[in-house]
């Protein structure tokens, strides 16, 4: 009877340690780090199953697949297959055991490529939960092969063996179902936490990034290379959200954020700086780039078909532009965003629908 509670005491352990590797899933997942920290410490974890091994009077038994059952669902088959090297190195080097080659097929190699089958890209990002129903057809298809096998290899009567695997499924299963809920519970969590983040960096209304994302963003880029800034204003808002309403003023918001966003370069970061300003963090230093695009924003947004535009001067929605470029990689941020709300002040008092460069050498504007 003791062997069959040998299984209980394991999992046991087993869910202990997934339980230590969801928390630190988080800081070891991703990059480098997914293709060497987890593949060791699932290799580990299966090197300490194989080590509390279940008697039985036939093949030996133990729960090495389960952590690489695991790591093949959750990120695919290159980290099952390197989750497999650890233990599978142990097997060979230190262990004499009977049947070696059955059990790196069966304990190690099979599983890695039985639960990267049913492994899905949305998976490793944690968007998507692990599916339960998974686990129970990796543990089906993983034991239905090694019962098969065992018709032919075993020494032991063929009915006393597949007993034993019947237990050893319904073990199986069960620890996957726990570890599978655990893992997805973690991602809930995880993902609460993403959006709370998101929420905080984001306008409610354009759906752009906030000035607190920006400044971030920005102060971070600018530490480590020269950048642009733009500050965008959209002309004579007042008027237009006076005459037309508040409702119809946050459309015009949401719509022309969605407009600048699509007009700025890939590398270009653009957020909500407050009522009808925006901000925009360029990647590029180049003058001629930048007055090219500062042209092209002014007239994407002129030539767009706002709802309400005819009430606007010219029939059109229009912006200013004002532009700053630092001097040095760790320029003063701030001062940056002075210098460019300074050059946005010059064009609207110069007529508007059109954009202006801070110059530094004597404080004056060069006008656009």
């Amino acid at each position: 009877m003791n062997e069959y509670l040998i299984p209980v005491t394991t999992s046991c352990t087993l869910v202990t340690l997934s339980y230590i590797a969801l928390k630190l899933q988080s800081r070891v997942t991703g990059g480098a780090n997914e293709m060497v920290l987890v593949p060791l410490f699932t290799g580990l974890a299966s090197i300490l199953m194989m080590l509390l091994p279940i008697p039985t009077d036939s093949i030996p038994q133990d729960l090495r697949y389960i952590p690489i059952i695991m790591a093949g669902l959750r990120l695919g088959l290159p980290v099952a297959l390197l989750s497999a090297v650890p233990p599978a190195a142990f097997e060979l080097l230190w262990l004499n055991q009977p049947y070696m080659l059955y059990e790196l097929l069966h304990g190690l190699l099979f599983p890695a490529l039985i639960s990267s089958l049913v492994h899905h890209k949305e998976y490793r990002s944690g968007f998507e939960p692990i599916r339960v129903t998974d686990g129970l057809v990796i543990a089906f298809l993983l034991f239905s092969v090694k019962a098969a096998a065992g018709y032919f290899i075993m020494p032991a009567p063929w009915s006393a063996y597949l007993q034993m695997n019947v237990y050893m499924f319904a073990i199986t299963s069960l620890c996957l179902l726990v570890l599978i809920a655990m893992h997805n519970d973690e991602n809930k969590s995880w993902l609460r936490k993403r959006q709370l983040e998101l929420e905080a960096n984001q306008d409610r209304l354009t759906g752009l990034p906030n000035i607190r994302s920006f400044l971030d963003i920005a102060d971070s880029t600018l530490k480590k290379r020269r950048i642009s800034i733009l500050m965008i204003d959209i002309d004579n808002f007042k008027n237009f959200n006076d005459t037309l309403g508040h409702l119809q003023g946050d459309h015009l918001l949401r719509e022309a954020g969605r407009l600048l966003r699509t007009t700025i370069g890939e590398k270009d970061y653009i957020a909500r700086y407050g009522g009808e300003e925006f901000i925009v963090m360029c990647d590029s230093v180049d003058r001629n780039l930048l007055a090219f695009l500062a042209h092209k924003l002014c007239n994407t947004v002129a030539a767009h078909p706002f709802a309400g535009r005819e009430i606007q001067p010219g029939k059109a929605v229009s912006v200013s532009i004002g532009i700053t470029i630092a001097l040095l990689p760790g320029d003063d941020l701030y001062r940056l965003m002075a210098e460019a709300d300074q050059a946005l002040y010059d064009s609207k008092r110069s007529g508007k629908n059109r954009y202006s460069f801070y110059e530094h050498a004597d404080n004056t504007l060069a006008l656009s």
